[in-house]
């Protein structure tokens, strides 16, 4: 599928005994050989890993080549940087609901339903005026504060209308939906199910920081490693996950300094400017959708509301940098700090 594949292979532990069996002792079995493969590529504006241990090397190549096709295909489906179902209907905003496939109309209802639960941090429709910035441009320009008051008028949630069972949006007039802050952790989700459909127990999905666990790494849960977004060397916190999906976003990734300025990509849907809540979030959460979406909405809050946020989520839990470089975390990851 284009990727690149590291095959490593790992007799597990019991051959030393066997080879020094006396010849009269009963002969002692010989466990399967495991076999771990990575794939990386590059997929939705991001570097794509897939990890999988298994004893069948064939099998994992067949589930590594779905997985890497259902992110392509949610890619396909969701992006805004090229032609796609989704800029159709960005484009055609203000002609009343229109028909897409329920795929999109469920994860935008779900994107909807996040703007609710955090009040607006998290929201869709931000594309409006998300649109006046270009993290690529050489030699960077900050859109004037006129501009970002007219995109403003065209970012609001609730001004969204779905239906399910006709499975049509209805954007207003100039309006314009974003998935960047959800699409990448549901498409993790997805890789992550058609490995499971496909027989494999253990595996780790990362696509740039948005990464789903199952099983082990080896004999032990997979452990991931927390760094300081204004210090890549330090670590602040190791977590060792199994079963479950841990999403870093912070405004370390795409940025420029203008006159002295720094602007990142993670935008405030309520002002039009880059976000000043905190530096970085980690979230770590059941589905890498939710976890994708809050972690953005985290970079937004400030850190006492966000945090407020997490505790009143049940099998949550989250690590801040707050924008004067403290730490901070969630009742359930305290003890995960370096």
């Amino acid at each position: 599928m284009g990727g690149t594949r590291i095959l490593t292979l790992a007799i597990l532990a019991g051959l030393a005994a066997a080879a020094s069996a006396e010849p009269s002792a009963p002969e002692t079995a010989v466990p399967d050989a495991s076999t771990a493969l990575e794939s990386r590529l590059g997929v939705m504006g991001t570097d794509l890993q897939i990890n999988v241990h298994g004893s069948d090397k064939a099998a994992l190549n067949a589930a590594l080549d779905a997985a890497e096709a259902e992110i392509r295909r949610i890619e396909d489906l969701m992006t805004d940087w090229r032609p796609s179902p989704l800029t159709t209907l960005n484009l055609a905003a203000g002609s009343g609901p229109q028909v897409v496939d329920r795929e999109l109309a469920a994860i935008v209802s779900r994107a909807l339903e996040m703007g609710r639960l955090t009040g607006g941090a998290f929201d869709p429709t931000y594309a409006g005026v998300g649109r006046l910035w270009d993290f690529k441009r050489k030699p960077p320009r900050v859109p004037s504060a006129e501009d970002v008051a007219r995109g403003l008028e065209n970012v609001g949630y609730r001004r969204v209308r779905i239906d399910p069972v006709a499975s049509t949006v209805d954007l207003p007039k100039g309006m314009r939906i974003g998935l960047g802050g959800i699409a990448k952790g549901y498409a993790v989700d997805r890789a992550m199910e058609t490995l499971r459909e496909r027989g494999v127990e253990h595996a780790l999905v990362n696509a740039g920081g948005d990464l789903k666990a199952l099983g082990l790494d080896g004999s032990a849960p997979w452990e991931i490693a927390i760094k300081h977004p204004r210090d890549r060397g330090r670590v602040i916190a190791v977590l060792r996950v199994s079963n479950t999906a841990l999403v870093t976003s912070g405004d370390y990734e795409r940025f420029f300094e203008y006159k002295g300025q720094r602007y990142h990509h993670i935008l405030d849907p309520r002002t039009g400017y880059p976000s000043k809540g905190a530096m970085s979030a980690t979230v770590v959460a059941p589905s890498a959708e939710f976890a994708d979406a809050l972690a953005t909405a985290l970079c937004v809050m400030d850190p006492d509301s966000g945090l407020a946020l997490i505790e009143s989520l049940a099998r949550v839990e989250a690590i801040l940098v707050s924008m004067d470089g403290r730490v901070h975390a969630s009742t359930g990851l305290r003890t995960s700090l370096k």
